[in-house]
Order: C-alpha cells, then sequence, then structure tokens
C-alpha cells in the first residue's frame, strides 16, 4: 500500500481534532473515576485500518455529555426558580445541565427556551434536544431533555412538580398527559 501526504494530513487533522476538542472537554469532566485516554498512533497504517471507523464530531460528544449529565440528578427534588444539584426547576435543570455539561448557555425559562433554538419536529428529536409543553398556562410553561428517540417513543429527562412523580425524572412522550400537553422540540446544535 502506498501512503501519501494526503494520507499524513488526514492522520493530522484527527489528532489536531482529538487534541483542540475532545481531550479539553475529558480533563474538564468531574469524575471519581479516572480517565483514560489511549494513545494516539500517527502511523498511515492507523488512518488506513480507521477509515471506515465513523469520525468523532464535537456535536456527539456534548449530546452524549448532556444527557450523561442529565442522568446524574436523578431523583433531586423539585425546587421552586431551583437552579443547583439542591433542587432544581424545569428550565433551571435545563440551563444547569447544559452550562456544566457542555459549557453552553441556554434560557433560564421555558418561555425563553420555547422563543430560542432551531425548531424541529418531535420525529426529528435526538438525544441532548429540548421539549417544550404548555402544562400548568397557556403558552410554554414545562421542558425537558430528550435521553432517547427509538422504539419505545421518545424519552426524556426533567424535573417534575406536579402529581405523584416530583423531582427529576424520566418520562415517554407516549404518556397521555405529555402527549397532549406539547408544544415542540428545540436544538441547540
Amino acid at each position: 500500500m502506498v501512503y501519501t501526504d494526503a494520507d499524513e494530513i488526514a492522520v493530522m487533522k484527527k489528532v489536531w481534532f482529538l487534541y483542540l476538542f475532545v481531550l479539553p472537554l475529558l480533563w474538564t469532566q468531574e469524575s471519581e473515576t479516572p480517565v483514560i485516554v489511549a494513545a494516539v498512533n500517527l502511523s498511515p497504517e492507523t488512518a488506513a485500518v480507521e477509515e471506515n471507523a465513523p469520525e468523532l464530531d464535537i456535536e456527539t460528544i456534548l449530546r452524549r455529555r448532556i444527557t450523561e449529565t442529565a442522568q446524574e440528578f436523578l431523583g433531586v427534588p423539585y425546587k421552586p426558580a431551583g437552579i443547583t444539584s439542591e433542587g432544581f426547576d424545569c428550565s433551571g435543570f435545563i440551563f444547569y445541565v447544559y452550562r456544566e455539561a457542555a459549557g453552553m448557555e441556554v434560557s433560564r425559562s421555558s418561555v425563553g427556551i420555547w422563543n430560542s433554538g432551531k425548531k424541529l419536529a418531535l420525529a426529528q428529536v435526538r438525544p441532548g434536544d429540548v421539549l417544550v409543553f404548555t402544562t400548568v398556562r397557556a403558552g410554554a410553561s414545562h421542558a425537558g431533555i430528550v435521553l432517547e428517540n427509538g422504539p419505545q417513543g421518545v424519552i426524556f429527562i426533567h424535573a417534575a412538580s406536579q402529581g405523584s412523580k416530583t423531582g427529576v425524572i424520566i418520562s415517554n412522550m407516549n404518556e397521555s398527559y405529555y402527549k397532549t400537553r406539547f408544544m415542540g422540540a428545540r436544538s441547540y446544535f
């Protein structure tokens, strides 16, 4: 097999992507378990072997960090106007998770979330996107973060304030309560 300068450039682009985007995300991750980073082989042989491997992109990494961070807070109590791990309201939960997991600033209110981001149909949502509902009053009044859009429907995590389930919980859009109150979805990617 003959390797060209283009092969070497492709390898270097991957290395720079890891260096500039992925490693800083791992270094800032607060975890009790150590983060293990594999050594990068710069040989053209490695590039040829990994040619068919999917590229890591920053959006996928951030979406994963958002959903993983959100799930760390399952069971945290609902607290009106709460934006800390001591207690969240629905938009405070989204605000906190996006900031901590991805360094992204989203609106601190359901109305602000509704009025920002890119509009999506429910069928288009991906993990990390935000669902907006009308619950206690007309207009946007509740929001949650998509965890999955698969065979079981759209699964999302949110800080709920009413009914027997309160605090940070996981729900399904197939539940009649959410299905009838769904306004739309937003993406910040």
